[in-house]
């Protein structure tokens, strides 16, 4: 088991250690069950917390789901912020991003099915990929590089290419070229063409450490 939550806690109190504990046992028990599957009893046995436990840090498993979703949203956001992109280009930034992100989550044994998973589970378990991509997406518009609008279907659209390039490659971890796909089907569902998004990706590829 991953205690990738709990590490980030030491030195704070005592709350906010159980509930790095309750993260952590809830992205293991999801990740091993699936979201649907997993029952509250099953999370607080492998935390060795009991249920009343459970229920001072979280309303019900639906609010857990959130709270897993949006702690790893966080720590994939952290490692897009640390990776300084001397660019202004939006599509190049964009695809960057995506790829610092789905490398960071690859580094998690559970980080890239779970994040998919409460992404599809429901609006409980929706890390807002969407408000994340709209940045990039306006500031392409505004470029005159992204041919496109920033409503929320077009969001919601980009959003479910990105997480379902996430499950994969988190499926297939080998398989990097699941990467650059992903990223090329972003800046397509953007209105770029199939030879400026060639282009972007092999420019992009300049950023990465």
């Amino acid at each position: 088991m991953s205690r990738y939550f709990q590490d980030r806690s030491r030195g704070q109190n005592k709350r906010a250690r159980t509930r790095g504990v309750l993260i952590d046992s809830g992205l293991e028990i999801f990740g091993q069950k699936g979201i649907i599957n997993a029952r509250l009893d099953d999370i607080t046995k492998f935390a060795g917390l009991s249920n009343a436990t459970f229920y001072n840090h979280f309303q019900d498993k639906n609010d857990l789901v959130s709270a897993v979703a949006m702690a790893i949203g966080a720590e994939l956001v952290a490692a897009i912020d640390e990776q300084v992109v001397d660019t202004e280009n939006a599509a190049i930034r964009l695809v960057v991003s995506t790829n610092i992100a789905m490398r960071a989550a690859l580094q998690h044994e559970r980080w890239c099915h779970v994040i998919a998973a409460s992404f599809f589970y429901g609006p409980e378990g929706v890390i807002d990929v969407s408000g994340y991509l709209k940045i990039y997406v306006d500031t392409g518009i505004a470029q005159g590089v992204f041919k496109t609008t920033s409503d929320r279907f077009q969001l919601n659209q980009l959003a479910s290419v990105f997480i379902s390039g996430l499950g994969l490659v988190g499926l297939n971890k080998n398989n990097l070229s699941i990467v650059d796909r992903t990223s090329e089907n972003l800046l397509r569902l953007l209105g770029v063409t199939p030879v400026m998004a060639s282009a972007v990706l092999k420019k992009a590829q300049a950023f990465y450490r």
